[in-house]
């Protein structure tokens, strides 16, 4: 399963000059987990999605492209979709956005526990100094 999860998450969001993609910002882990437990109940629609996409990962990128363009719309797809963006944006404590790699791409730069009292003022501009605490 995970090597069709890795070819589909690698179209979805392949790395490129801005940084990695969804496979090494670790995507996929993060389905794996969620698998086991939160999305569980899922299981039986990855097992069915992975199944009917036997052979996925051995073809080139444009065939692969435009098996995922047939899909698109599909229970399956939208659901496979979700959480390869949940596994590239999400908290890194659900075994995705490796790193912050995800975050890095938004200029996010993740929760912050100190707020200096200018960054709490209304209508202050963002700042990129709130690290502190981190």
């Amino acid at each position: 399963m995970r090597e069709v999860l890795e070819a589909i998450a690698d179209r979805l969001i392949p790395p490129d000059e801005h940084g990695p993609g969804a496979v090494q910002a670790g995507a996929v882990t993060y389905i794996e987990r969620a698998l086991q437990g939160p999305y569980a109940h899922h299981a039986a629609a990855y097992a069915d999605g992975v199944a009917a996409l036997e052979g996925f990962a051995d073809l080139p990128p444009a065939a692969q492209d435009a098996r995922l363009r047939e899909l698109e719309g599909t229970p399956f797809f939208e659901l496979v979709r979700a959480h390869v963006l949940e596994g590239m944006f999400g908290d890194p404590s659900h075994g995705g956005n490796a790193g912050g790699a995800g975050w890095r791409l938004l200029g996010y730069p993740g929760p912050r526990r100190v707020w200096s009292a200018a960054e709490q003022a209304l209508d202050a501009p963002p700042s990129e100094a709130g690290d502190a605490g981190r």
